[in-house]
């Protein structure tokens, strides 16, 4: 694509005449003028590039890194001064059925696929290559029921030798089937109360008992869609009973034409917990951070702290991006995909590098807690009730100035 553009049409930029150029010209011409530190000119002659084409990654990028500015953060600026986080995620590829047809699902038509074997030599060779002092995988399913497949057991004893383990589940399967008893102190259990879970609640209940008896970290999920919050009050009272971990978390999608969690009610808020100080601060800025997950441009720890290892055990950065790697990244750059639906792993908005995040997997790898003694009294000090109050709004504000710099309210999905 091509047009007939000067820099000055953008307010910015030196006098040159009419010059036909496409948007890598431009683009181009931005790299060398921001190369001899004339930032203004370079900024223009990115707008330039972006008028001719909106999608261009390299002209976002850079633009986009010109125009940030750190928000005012006093509290999370101390953070990172007094902690030093080294930690990466791993995610692995799992893709067999699931025994479950929820209504809500995300994966629906996709959650039939059949069992891929696994390529433990090659997943293997993949963590002796990450140098990380915490390695903490989580098991990407796609809409599977990791515990149904046939080598599970083998593949959460070959993670947790690296360090914790993080899995979705929704718990209907035997725990004594699958689960491998030395590893229970490393992983973390995240099991969903589905419908058709509730028809067999005693069973879910006794499952979970079985795994926090041995050891496991087990937390129940509940999806709060709409059709779903009236009856969180009556699990809530029976999970407590049985001395079982009871979460709701925010319905993300479509129902009756609004799009959750951003149309919930405060009412509603309140009911699934949203509002509670108790609240974990990444629960609590979950409504605000879904707003927009268009990151294409900004710098993203995919591929560099964050790794996807599939079945085979081939490397890319994310489930979103398949473009396969030679080996795990070593910097940050920038997101190409259009839409992420990863958690946050931006390089400057970060949900690994918080001391909670530290704290909680260091722990299960065995490694010296951050202290955190000093944070309630600083975040008081600041003005905010607590330190996770101060973790979620400054979270927050380092969201809104990314979004804004990089012009995310603008870019086209």
């Amino acid at each position: 694509m091509t047009d007939t553009l000067q820099p000055d049409s953008l307010g910015q930029g030196p006098q040159t005449p009419p010059v036909t150029m496409d948007a890598n010209d431009w683009w181009h011409r931005g790299i060398a003028e921001e190369a001899k530190s004339n930032l203004a000119d370079a900024m223009s002659y990115y707008q330039a590039a972006l008028v001719l084409d909106p999608s261009h990654l390299g002209a976002r990028a850079n633009l986009g890194r010109l125009q940030y500015r750190n928000p005012d953060q006093p509290f999370l600026d101390e953070v990172n001064r007094r902690a030093r986080f080294d930690v990466s995620e791993v995610l692995i590829e799992v893709r067999n059925p699931c025994n479950y047809r929820c209504f809500y699902c995300v994966a629906a038509g996709h959650n039939n696929v059949p069992v891929k074997r696994f390529d433990f030599a090659k997943i293997e060779s993949v963590y002796r290559q990450i140098q990380s002092k915490l390695i903490v995988t989580s098991l990407e399913c796609g809409g599977g029921e990791p515990t149904v497949h046939p080598e599970f057991p083998t593949l959460v004893r070959l993670c947790s030798e690296f360090g914790p383990v993080s899995f979705p589940t929704n718990n209907s399967q035997n725990p004594r089937r699958w689960l491998p008893e030395d590893t229970a102190k490393r992983l973390l259990i995240r099991a969903a109360v589905h419908p058709e879970a509730e028809e067999h609640l005693d069973r879910y209940i006794e499952n979970a008992r079985y795994l926090i008896d041995h050891g496991c970290d087990f937390r129940s999920i509940y999806i709060s869609h709409p059709t779903r919050l009236a009856r969180i009050p009556e699990y809530r009272e029976m999970f407590a009973k049985a001395k079982v971990p009871f979460t709701p978390i925010s319905f993300l999608g479509e129902y009756n034409g609004k799009r959750y969690p951003h149309a919930y009610t405060e009412e509603e808020k309140r009911m699934i917990g949203l509002s509670e100080d108790t609240r974990g601060w990444e629960h609590k800025v979950e409504p605000h951070v879904t707003r927009i997950r268009n990151f294409r441009g900004i710098p993203c720890l995919a591929g560099y702290r964050s790794i996807y290892i599939t079945k085979d055990g081939a490397v890319r950065r994310c489930t979103f991006d398949g473009r396969p790697l030679n080996a795990p990244l070593k910097e940050a750059l920038p997101c190409g995909v259009k839409k992420c639906g990863c958690g946050l792993f931006l390089e400057k908005l970060n949900v690994m590098e918080s001391v909670d995040y530290h704290n909680y997997w260091g722990q299960k790898a065995d490694l010296a807690p951050i202290d955190t003694e000093w944070m309630e009294p600083f975040a008081e000090q600041l003005g905010y009730k607590s330190a996770n109050d101060a973790t979620a709004k400054e979270f927050v504000r380092r969201y809104d100035a990314l979004m804004e710099a990089y012009g995310k309210d603008e870019f086209p999905e």
